[in-house]
C-alpha cells in the first residue's frame, strides 16, 4: 500500500516520525509532503516548492491511503476534492487547531464523514463527530531506543529545576506557573524555572537533560514535550482529565491544578534528589511501555485499515486484513 503523510509543517516532527516508521517496519510504502519548512530542524523528505511539486504530485495520484496534518490543502496538479473519500483519508489533529478552529473543523467533518484522529483534550474532541481518540500517537526520537539507551540523569544541586517548552496557549498557564515559582522564590523556596524556546528539537532535548521536571500544562495533559522528557526521566507535571486517567490510569504524572500548583512544587522542591529521580524512573519505564515506536505504529495501521474497511466492521465478525507480528 502506498501511504501519503501530508502536514501544513512538520509537526513536532510526527509526520516524518509516521513515514519512517512505516518504512522501516512494514512492507508499506510511506512518503511525507510537507508545505513549509521551519526552524526545529525535524527529519526531512519533501519540503513543498517548485523543484518538488512535479513529484509530490506524482505522490499524490498514486497514493492509496492519506494521513493528513491538520488540514487538507492543494497544490498545484492536485485537487483533493477528487482524490479523496471517506474511506482513503484521515486529518490527525492538535491540541491548538481544534481549540482555535473547533466550530469550522466539526461542519467540515459533518460534511466530508472523513475521519478525525484526536489527542487528549476531551472537552474538545469529546464533540467532534467522526472522531477517533488516538492517545499513544506520540513519536519520540526514543521511541526507537532499547531502555539502556535513554539517556541518565546527573546531579543538578540544590534547586528543584523545572523546565517548559513553549507557551502556546494560554489555557497551559505558563504565567500563573512563572507567579507561583515568584511566589515560592520570595518564600525561600529553592526552586528555578526556564521556558525553553527559540531552538532546534536536538538542541531542546540537549538542555532538557539540566532539569528535574517539566511543566506540560493546566489544560490538555501531557503533550509530546511531556512524553520526550518522561523518556529523559523528568518528574511530569500536568493536569489530566477523567478521560485520560481512565485509559492510563497508573501514570506516574504529578497532577496539578491552579489550587495545588503551588503546594505541589512544594512538595517537590523539599523532596530529596534521590526521590525525585525515584519518580523518574517511573515515567521512563511508562513511556518506554506505553509510547514504544513500534506499538504506535500498529496503532495507526490498525486505525487506516478500520478507516478503508469502515463497513465490514461494523458488522462485526471479522478480524484486521493484516496482524502486524513480524516487528
Amino acid at each position: 500500500m502506498n501511504i501519503a503523510i501530508i502536514s501544513d509543517f512538520n509537526i513536532a516532527g510526527q509526520p516524518t516520525a509516521l513515514m519512517r516508521a512505516i518504512n522501516k517496519y512494514t512492507d508499506h510504502n510511506a512518503r511525507c509532503i510537507i508545505a513549509h519548512d521551519d526552524s526545529f530542524a525535524y527529519d526531512k523528505d519533501i519540503i513543498l516548492n517548485k523543484e518538488t511539486v512535479e513529484e509530490a504530485t506524482d505522490i499524490a495520484h498514486n497514493t492509496d491511503f492519506f494521513h493528513f496534518g491538520r488540514g487538507i490543502f492543494n497544490w498545484p496538479g492536485v485537487d483533493f476534492n477528487k482524490l479523496l473519500t471517506k474511506k482513503n483519508c484521515c486529518i490527525k489533529y492538535y491540541g491548538s487547531e481544534l481549540r482555535n478552529n473547533f466550530d469550522k473543523i466539526k461542519k467540515f467533518h459533518e460534511m466530508t464523514g472523513f475521519t478525525a484522529i484526536t489527542g487528549t483534550d476531551w472537552s474538545i474532541t469529546g464533540r467532534l463527530p467522526n472522531s477517533i481518540y488516538h492517545l499513544g500517537s506520540y513519536f519520540t526520537s526514543f521511541g526507537d531506543q532499547d531502555e539502556l539507551g535513554f539517556p541518565t540523569r546527573k546531579s543538578q544541586g540544590e534547586d528543584l529545576k523545572i523546565c517548559a517548552g513553549s507557551a502556546g496557549s494560554p489555557l497551559k498557564g505558563y504565567d500563573f506557573l512563572k507567579q507561583t515559582v515568584q511566589e515560592l522564590r520570595e518564600e525561600g523556596v529553592h526552586i528555578s524555572l526556564d521556558v525553553l524556546s527559540g531552538m532546534s528539537n536536538n538542541q531542546c532535548l540537549r538542555k532538557k537533560k539540566e532539569y528535574h521536571a517539566t511543566f506540560t500544562s493546566l489544560h490538555g495533559a501531557w503533550g509530546i514535550s511531556g512524553v520526550e522528557s518522561m523518556f529523559l526521566g523528568h518528574v511530569v507535571l500536568s493536569c489530566l482529565d477523567p478521560w485520560v486517567m481512565s485509559l492510563y490510569p497508573d501514570n506516574p504524572t504529578v497532577l496539578i491544578n491552579r489550587d495545588n500548583l503551588k503546594k505541589k512544587l512544594k512538595w517537590l522542591a523539599e523532596m530529596s534528589e534521590d526521590d525525585l529521580f525515584c519518580i523518574g524512573d517511573e515515567t521512563q519505564g511508562f513511556a518506554a511501555h506505553n509510547f514504544d515506536t513500534k506499538t504506535i505504529l500498529k496503532r495507526y495501521l490498525y486505525l487506516f485499515d478500520l478507516i478503508m474497511s469502515r463497513d465490514k466492521y461494523l458488522d462485526g465478525g471479522q478480524n484486521p486484513k493484516e496482524i502486524y507480528d513480524y516487528f
